[in-house]
Parts: C-alpha cells; structure tokens; sequence
C-alpha cells in the first residue's frame, strides 16, 4: 500500500496483516514487525512457528525489543546503549525509503555478539542513513541468543518440541519472511544480499550452506566472520555445565521451560564465564553440528563450493584481537614474551597462527600485541581468505578486504573487531560511547564512510564494490590474491 512519504504514517500489508510504520529524513521504518510466533512457555527452546494474523492495522512505530541477555564482553569496546529485551523478541526492523513498488536491492543484516548479545533494534544497526543513501531496504532480524537459542539439548529434541540450532532456524525463517512480504515495503526479494558481522558473519555462512536458504540469497557480505561450530561432544559438556549452574536436574526440560528467563541468562553466563577463566575463548552457545539444520561445519561446505553461484564480499579488521586483549590489563602490562604461547594454547589458536605473515611479526612490539596478531590471523584473517581461495577455484566471484582504519596513531584498540561498521551504517552518532573510535575525526570518518559504504551499496546493487575516491577492487584469485586494504589511504595488497 502506496503512502504519502512525506506526511503520512506509512503502511504496508504483510501476508499476517498490515503494519504502520513512522517517516523522517527521507526513510520509512517499521519496527518490531514480527516474523515468528513468540518463543514463549512451552515454545521456549522450540523451532520457529507461524505469526499468528491479525486484523487491525499493527503499530510498528516504536523500537522493539532485543532477545534476553547479559552483558557483552565488548561493551568497554562499543560502548552501551540502553535498550529493552523481552522473550518476545522474534522481530525484525525494515528501513526503506517507500513502501511502494519500486522492487529496490534487499539488505539482510545479522548482528554480532558471540551468539549472546546484540540485537536488530539497537541504536548500533540503525540502517535509516543506509537505506537513504543507497536507495536501498534494509531489513535488521533478531535472533535468539544463547542457551535460549543454541544450548544443544539432544535428551529433549528425541521427545519432540525442542529443535537444535534454534537461533540459525530463526535467521531461516526470517529469510523466508523477507522472500514472502519485502515487495510491500519497496523492495525485490528477487535481489537480496544477507550481510552479517561476527556471529553474524558465521550465521551468514550456515544460511549458505543450507541449499533452501541459499536459493533466497543472490549476494553475500560476511564481516569478521566466525567459523566455528561446536562438536556434539563439546556441546554435551556444556548442556551438563549449564544444568548444573541452573540448578535442574539433567534432561528436565520442562523445569528449564518454567525457569524465569533472568535465571537462564545467568546460568548461561556463568558457564562462559567459567570457560574464559581457563583462558579457553570457546564460544559456548554457537551451532552445533553434526546436527540439523547443520549437518556439517558450514565453512567445509563452502570450502566444497556449495555457494559458488553467490558473489562474495568477504574480510576482516586489521586488529580484531585488539577488542579483547588491550581489555586484559594483565596482560597489556607483561613484558616478557614466554606468556605468548601458553596464552594462545590455552586460546586454542597457538597451531593455527604458525603461518603469522612476516608484516604482522614485525609490527606486534609487545607480547599482547603478538597474541593479538596470532588471534585475528588464525581465527579471523586467515580462514576469510581460505573461503575466498575456495569460491574462486569453483569459479565463484570473491572481494577481499581488510579494514585497517584506526582514530589516532597508537590508539589502544587499533583496527579492532567491530569498528568497521559505524562506516557502513554512516551512524556514528549511535555510537557516543565507543572506545574504539575515542578521538576520531568526524570529518575523517565521513572521508572513509563514503568509501566503505559506497563500495557495499555498490555490491548489494550489482555485486561490484566500487566507491568514489575507492581504488579498482580487483576479484580475488587464488594466483594474485588481491585484498582491498580500506583507511583514509585505500589500497589493493597482494
């Protein structure tokens, strides 16, 4: 349904009912529309449902609420902004600049948060800016988040009524709602890019490894993604850890269905908290496989070629391990480097950073530094570049880059984990807090913006990432390996 943009609330009909939004600065949005039935009592730990219709006009003019969490381990990094969380949380944001006809490019965004924070609705994704500049729609999916959305529970699943992987069958059925009702609010579910960050970036992945999700999906932009999923056995070590903590007898799922959600999110907590003291940086509540929807790790069936159809946009930061350990004031302050390898041991990326490049050797002068280095190679840099490696040789298209903007020389957290996307979103605004851009020059930001921005605006268009002022980004090949390096100075490295 066709609305004045400029002073009328504008509507748009769902296959559920219809939705009214709110307009200013040139973008209509719609939040917390819902894309599933709420997970609640005995749909706590269930698949996704249908959303129920309704028959009123529903009002979508106010910010919905993220899924049930403690807080991040990146908030010194981010910053925190207030934001509210409910169980009720199976919704999404769409940004567009009509809800017409105009069959505009489609955006998917998926949030980070180590599979345990975040959420569509917070002041860090707003993607108004972006949808305005790129005549774009921009569609923001929460997902439930950890043990709500991904403690493994195979002593359920065999009675039925518990699903494995829940978060990942939420992006799933949230893909399928953009494919089904995004033509309403201006877009063409015909020309849809999924862009994800972090988990985001590892969800993305699954969602393309799964052949019916991938079939919805014309373009890919994964961010810093991770690549891990858990094993069954792993998993079975933390369902018992979790139990434990919350008090529950082992496989009494419906004492966990009952449990206040404020007592799930702190037995969830204290599990991961009891990991990381160990030094061990497992993500606790992630995919599982081998285990549906996730047959296998999704990294090994793209490596096979599985997504080779979909051109790829791909990278990482420069200092993604910055986020973490210039946080640990321990280690900032050692000064002997014999702490490096019984520290990346206990990480689990000491055999995967053998191969640290030359470069990333000589400019880490600390022993933090080294770790750092270690870790954004082994767990980040390193496999990003190996999917690339694997979409080219089956002939699919692939462009590298790695964001190595930083506010200041010698600024403590460097290109770290999550600073690229105040640059995609142009929402510096949002993030008033963050640490990481501490001393930034707006009008520097500005500068990088119109080229990050343009180049992914470009790629969600026609899937060539190309910017004012961005230098030609050649396709990745396996023979020259080009990789766009974006600062103020952008450059292709081989």
């Amino acid at each position: 349904m066709t609305n004045d943009r400029d002073n009328a609330a504008p509507i748009a009909q769902t296959a559920s009912g219809a939705v009214r939004g709110v307009q200013g600065n040139g973008v209509a949005t719609f939040h917390a529309i819902p894309y599933a039935a709420p997970p609640l009592g005995p749909s706590r730990f269930a698949a996704p449902a249908a959303v129920p219709k309704w028959a009123d006009v529903r009002d979508c003019t106010t910010v919905g609420a993220s899924p049930p969490q403690g807080p991040s381990r990146l908030d010194a990094v981010m910053g925190v902004a207030p934001f509210a969380q409910s169980e009720d949380c199976l919704t999404l944001t769409v940004w567009t600049p009509a809800a017409d006809n105009a069959k505009r490019p489609v955006m998917i965004w998926l949030h980070g948060g180590a599979y345990q924070s975040g959420g569509a609705h917070q002041v860090f994704y707003a993607g108004g800016n972006l949808a305005r500049a790129g005549d774009i729609v921009v569609v923001g999916v929460n997902y439930r988040l950890g043990a709500l959305g991904y403690l493994h529970l195979p002593e359920a699943e065999a009675a039925g009524g518990v699903a494995a992987n829940r978060g990942l069958l939420d992006q799933m059925q949230a893909l399928r709602w953009v494919a089904g009702n995004i033509a309403a609010f201006g877009g063409d579910p015909g020309n849809v890019t999924i862009c994800g960050q972090s988990a985001g970036g590892g969800s993305l992945l699954a969602l393309l490894a799964d052949p019916a999700s991938r079939a919805l999906v014309r373009r890919a932009i994964s961010q810093s993604a991770s690549m891990s999923t858990l094993s069954l056995e792993r998993a079975g070590e933390i369902n018992a850890a979790f139990y434990a903590a919350a008090g529950v007898t082992r496989g009494d799922i419906a004492a966990l269905r009952a449990m206040p959600v404020a007592a799930i999110v702190a037995a969830q907590r204290k599990v991961q908290m009891d990991i990381a003291a160990t030094g061990d940086r497992t993500i606790a509540y992630q995919n599982v496989s081998p285990t549906a929807p996730c047959p296998v790790n999704p990294a090994q069936v793209l490596v096979q070629g599985a997504a080779a159809g979909i051109p790829l946009l791909i990278g990482s930061t420069r200092d993604e391990g910055h986020a973490w350990l210039a946080q640990d004031d321990k280690l900032m302050a050692a000064t002997r480097f014999d702490v490096v390898e019984p520290a990346a041991k206990a990480a689990g990326y000491w055999v995967d950073a053998a191969d640290l490049p030359a470069d990333r050797k000589a400019a880490a002068t600390k022993p933090w530094e080294v770790l750092s280095a270690m870790m954004t190679w082994a767990v980040f840099e390193k496999p990003a570049r190996r999917l690339a490696d694997a979409h080219a040789s089956h002939g699919g298209e692939a462009y590298v880059y790695r964001f190595d903007w930083q506010p200041a020389a010698g600024a403590t957290y460097g290109a770290c984990h999550c600073i690229e996307i105040p640059f995609v979103f142009d929402n510096l605004a949002g993030w008033p807090a963050a640490a990481m851009m501490a001393a930034a020059d707006p009008a520097a930001v500005a500068e990088v913006t119109r080229m990050v921005q343009g180049a992914w605006i470009s790629f969600i268009r026609d899937g060539k990432p190309t910017a004012p002022g961005l230098p030609e980004w050649p396709r990745w090949t396996v023979a020259s390996r080009p990789a766009m390096m974006l600062d103020a100075n952008a450059r292709v490295l081989t």
